[in-house]
């Protein structure tokens, strides 16, 4: 008995899988993938129904102008979608180069007033005025400070 029940179990799970929803979806790279779990924008590609009744004629022409219909306005939305993340993809590929370069900048500031023996400041009238050893000391400091906020989290 327990065989037979086990045997049924083991000839309908292939069948079970043959009645899934399948859902189709396009990725940011434009590759099209089939799932059976729905993603944002995926469309559901078939979907099985032991008790589907048959179609008319007219009912299936109606039918094939609707899912057309629904087919171009998922279309729309999918390419609004890949548009808007490689939008936020470009955007975030730029804010981490400015990041980069800001931190570079200020390391090379920072790197600049340790090697230095003397930092100094350039006056209104174009010369230079040295700073005291205390206020190069500060300046140092300061350069540090803000080398580490332009470069926290690299």
């Amino acid at each position: 008995m327990h065989r037979a029940i086990a045997i049924a179990i083991l000839i309908g799970l292939p069948l079970s899988a043959a009645l899934a929803d399948v859902f189709r979806s396009v990725d940011a790279q434009g590759h099209v993938q089939y799932s059976d779990t729905p993603t944002p924008g995926a469309q559901l590609v078939r979907m099985n129904n032991l008790r589907t009744p048959t179609p008319s004629l007219a009912s299936t022409a109606a039918s094939a102008s609707a899912k057309s219909t629904t087919a171009t306005k998922s279309g729309d939305q999918v390419h609004q979608q890949l548009e808007q993340e490689a939008a936020a993809r470009e955007v975030q590929s730029t804010v981490a180069q400015t990041r980069a370069d800001q931190c570079k900048k200020a390391t090379d500031i920072y790197n600049q007033s340790v090697q230095a023996r003397r930092i100094f400041t350039t006056g209104a009238d174009g010369e230079r005025q040295f700073l005291s050893d205390d206020e190069a000391d500060k300046a140092r400091v300061a350069h540090k400070l803000e080398m580490d906020e332009a470069c926290k989290g690299q």
